[in-house]
């Protein structure tokens, strides 16, 4: 999720840009991609890709230096059952890898970094609700949108511009494409049964260390599982603030989250909140997000979402809901508030190690 003025709780848009280039087969280890020409407006989103893969394609032990394209890896459509294993993506303006409309994807014990430095732009308009200046709405450096039955495991997100791993929908609007590229014909895209598991994310600037959010009106994300990760915020940057966290949210009007597990990551030090659950717009709705077995310490530094320092946040706007939130199992510290929660149904919370600072709040239901 784009870094996001006060107050967070607004819909936010997405763009972004997706390449392709020529495709990748299987390489010797430490095998080095030259800078590749840029495959041009793949997909149809406006932007360049280095490396555009092919269905059943796996992609092992690369190094792709994208400088020069928008995009490193790009997983389009069609192009379903990709692998990309212990592979290095560099220097990609946008999104280091960037899957949509596909499925059966692994990412697996790779390195991105040095990714979408380039997304900031002055001469853009501010996307709705962040209010970054940028042609492309949602630039992660792993970025999944409308991808279903995928795995991204123990890679290394660090030192990206605008977050470390973003799971969306797809639709008319689409979170990868250029502003000017969207079509408001396309269907609806859900992203489901998708594992981001034991990976570790810093130094990830201008967004969140691991994001589940809706981007379009009458979007779904479903059985969801976020496990054993570890982001660590390295505080601000020449190029921003490192948000990290980890952020389950249903930001569109008629939009929905369903049965995600968040449990047994760590977070700490990260800019907005370690743990977020959010219903952001009318008729948005999360339903059974379980917080359980993580560890969290001295996030919300920045005071994103409540006023002081907060380990877990859930929040639900006017006419929104987060339908069984439940908070449990969890170790809290270093945090003014261990739990903050504002809305309607608040969460169930129970058997947490909560520790708060000076004057803290170990719960506060609002």
């Amino acid at each position: 999720m784009s870094l996001r003025r006060k107050p967070l709780f607004t819909a936010t848009v997405a763009f972004s840009t997706i390449p392709v280039v020529a495709a990748l087969g299987l390489a010797t280890a430490g095998a080095a991609e030259a800078q590749a020409s840029c495959t041009p407006d793949v997909g149809g989103t406006g932007l360049s890709a280095a490396v555009v893969a092919r269905a059943h394609q796996r992609i092992s032990h690369r190094v792709v230096d994208a400088t020069g394209c928008d995009i490193g890896i790009y997983v389009g459509a069609g192009a379903r059952r990709v692998s990309i294993r212990s592979t290095t993506v560099t220097g990609a303006n946008f999104q280091g890898i960037f899957a949509e409309r596909t499925s059966h994807l692994t990412i697996s014990h790779s390195t991105v970094t040095r990714n979408a430095f380039n997304t900031i732009d002055p001469s853009a308009p501010p996307l709705p609700g962040s209010g970054v200046q940028s042609w492309v709405g949602q630039s992660f450096a792993i970025s999944l949108f409308g991808v279903s039955h995928a795995a991204v495991s123990g890679n290394k997100v660090y030192n990206n511009g605008r977050g470390g791993i973003g799971l969306m929908d797809n639709g008319p609007f689409d979170p990868g494409a250029k502003m000017q590229n969207q079509n408001p014909d396309a269907p609806l895209v859900r992203s489901s049964h998708v594992k981001i598991v034991d990976n570790k994310t810093w130094a990830n600037y201008n967004g969140c260390g691991i994001v589940a959010a809706t981007q379009n009106v009458g979007g779904r994300l479903s059985r969801l599982s976020i496990r054993g990760n570890r982001i660590v915020g390295t505080g601000l940057g020449t190029a921003g603030p490192d948000i990290g966290g980890i952020v389950v949210a249903a930001d569109l009007p008629g939009s929905k989250v369903a049965h995600v597990n968040v449990n047994d990551n760590r977070v700490r030090k990260s800019f907005e909140a370690g743990l977020i659950v959010n219903a952001e717009a009318p008729g948005s709705s999360t339903t059974a997000v379980h917080l359980y077995g993580n560890k969290v310490s001295g996030n919300n530094v920045g005071h994103l979402e409540a006023p002081d320092t907060a380990g877990v946040v859930t929040f639900a706007a006017p006419g929104a809901a987060n339908h069984g939130t439940v908070i449990w199992g969890n170790d809290i510290s270093n945090q003014f508030y261990g739990v903050w929660s504002r809305g309607d149904l608040p969460p169930k919370v129970f058997h947490n190690d909560i520790d708060v600072t000076a004057g803290g709040v170990p719960i506060s239901l609002g």
